[in-house]
């Protein structure tokens, strides 16, 4: 997954991608101010985009987590009192 906006040309050596078969995925945000409007008046639910939730102190865990097929998102929550 490629997730940026790029202003002008990108030097980048795409002979790794074709000798290693890697599947390159972009990613590019939109209108923020839209986004914000709809969740702000709960015309969007992003909740069923959340996988998990781990702890700070968890965070290799879950890094791991992460990698796993299928998982959309992973949130750090800090650790303390809720």
């Amino acid at each position: 997954m490629l997730k940026s906006t790029y202003h002008g040309d990108l030097g980048v050596d795409m002979s790794r991608l074709v000798v290693d078969e890697i599947t390159l995925v972009g990613s590019r945000c939109g209108p923020f101010a839209p986004a914000l409007r709809l969740l702000e008046r709960g015309l969007v639910d992003p909740t069923p985009l959340i996988s998990e939730v781990f702890s700070l102190s968890e965070g290799q865990a879950a890094f791991d987590y992460a990698t796993q097929p299928g998982i959309i998102k992973v949130l750090l929550r800090p650790d303390g009192p809720s």
